[in-house]
């Protein structure tokens, strides 16, 4: 695969998912308007059961994504489905004990913010997790072949159905209308992966497999647990100590910051199955450690000034189109700043798990999370308002996003200076966006139109030395 393909399935990739993205934050725009800062509040406090019920396969998926590349290269069918075979026994089991913590939970009348919902609400989301997890097991199989059109294609079939429905039934039937949407979009995307892998077993195999990549898999998937735990301990802490009026607004951040995080998540997801392959010993290291350079440099220099000119229009379009919201401006331009940040360290994360290097990412990330939890807990307790706990998370990105650029750099960039190169490359850029609109965004109002096309203008001036950089900076691609 050249580094030409690697952009063609990224950007591929990344156009259905920001095509489906874009369905889900008109969804989340129009059940923002439909619900109120309440309602709103609600629905994102619920969707924590979807976010961790992913976790609920205690490592085994991770594990599987490991070991099925290279069996997969190599043709060897009987070994692939044994491995699928005992990531089932993992994940039925796994489940089952997610949904008893689920359903405990509530019986105790916890937690507080959920409790007008009534039970159907968090048993439709429980529902909807459960199902992911049967749709992951098919997604590592697709993955490992390397098709990856099936995966985004269920992907974005998921969410522009799921949420093209939500959208359709919030205004009727609130956040009942908005589950029923994704649990149609959801079986949809399950029988889409059915359809383009139906050789994958459906059986539970034998549990010593499916405990061997629970194993194999644990340190990723204690890092991967350890991301979530970075990415949602904001909205922990505002159901502790806050208002569900006040996490609706900060959850508009939320939105922002998730479109910011899709396009590197999509190149790591292109490129992990190749390191993995590498670092087995099936594909060249040095080319694959080029392409994954290459596509660092194209991530970090090339998508700050686009959010930047996009965070520019945050607050007319919030003025504007959602006045109830108005008072979250400052939020969603501060999570914006710390995606940023945060998603100069996906390639360099899925680079240490690919490589065997998961210990170092975990306690680096361990760490980082840790003083981040602190810190958002502890502006939280105090003053549990959108904008505060936006820049408290944002540190806290910031803080994740260093600690695992320093623990790969010196592995991904071994040339003398690689680590500051890598350092330098990966925030530089980002740093310069966000000081160019914290400057621009003090000058004029929020509401004028005429005031964002100018503070525009100044942004994509500002940023274009460094488009300048990228191109006499830009590497010649390493062949075999």
């Amino acid at each position: 695969m050249t580094f030409r393909r690697v952009v063609g399935d990224t950007v591929g990739l990344a156009a259905s998912q920001y095509a489906a993205r874009a369905v889900l934050l008109l969804r989340g725009l129009v059940a923002a308007v439909a619900l109120g800062p309440a309602g709103f509040g609600a629905w994102n406090a619920l969707n924590l059961v979807l976010d961790y019920g992913a976790f609920a396969s205690v490592g085994v998926l991770q594990g599987l994504d490991l070991r099925l590349p290279a069996p997969t290269v190599r043709g060897e069918a009987l070994a692939a489905r044994r491995l699928l075979a005992g990531a089932w026994s993992v994940v039925l089991g796994g489940g089952t004990l997610f949904a008893l913590l689920v359903l405990g939970t509530l019986a105790t009348g916890h937690p507080a913010l959920l409790r007008g919902l009534g039970w159907w609400p968090p048993l439709l989301m429980l529902a909807a997790a459960l199902l992911q997890l049967a749709i992951q097991v098919h997604v590592s199989a697709l993955r490992a072949r390397g098709r990856f059109g099936a995966v985004s294609g269920s992907a974005a079939a998921q969410a522009l159905l799921g949420g093209g429905l939500g959208i359709l039934l919030v205004a009727r039937h609130g956040i009942l209308g908005l589950l029923w949407g994704w649990l149609a979009g959801t079986l949809v995307a399950l029988a889409w992966v059915r359809a383009a892998a139906p050789d994958v077993p459906l059986r539970p195999g034998a549990a010593r497999d499916g405990a061997a990549m629970v194993r194999g898999g644990f340190v990723v998937f204690a890092s991967f647990l350890v991301s979530l735990v970075l990415r949602s301990v904001d909205r922990l802490a505002f159901v502790r100590f806050g208002r569900a009026e006040d996490l609706g607004a900060y959850s508009l951040g939320l939105m922002a910051a998730g479109l910011v995080l899709y396009l590197p998540e999509a190149a790591a997801t292109v490129l992990y199955p190749r390191i993995v392959a590498a670092a087995d010993g099936a594909l060249d290291a040095a080319v694959v450690r080029a392409q994954v350079l290459r596509a660092q440099r194209g991530l970090t220099v090339l998508l700050p000034p686009v959010v930047a000119v996009a965070l520019v229009w945050v607050g007319p379009v919030l003025t504007a189109w959602m006045p109830q919201y108005a008072g979250s401006i400052g939020a969603v331009r501060l999570l914006g700043f710390g995606a940023l940040l945060l998603s100069a360290s996906t390639l360099p994360g899925y680079w240490l798990l690919a490589v065997g290097r998961g210990r170092a990412l975990l306690l680096a990330g361990l760490a980082a999370t840790v003083v981040a939890a602190a810190l958002v807990f502890g502006v939280a307790s105090r003053v549990p308002l959108p904008a505060p706990v936006a820049a408290a998370s944002s540190v806290g990105y910031g803080l994740f996003a260093a600690a695992i650029i320093a623990a790969a750099a010196r592995d991904l960039d071994p040339a003398p200076g690689g680590g500051w190169r890598l350092a330098a490359l990966s925030f530089l850029p980002c740093v310069w966006a966000v000081g160019v609109v914290l400057a621009v965004c003090l000058w004029g109002t929020e509401a004028s139109v005429m005031t964002a096309l100018v503070r525009t203008a100044a942004v994509v001036l500002a940023c274009l030395p460094v488009l300048v950089w990228l191109r006499r900076g830009r590497a010649p691609e390493a062949r075999p």
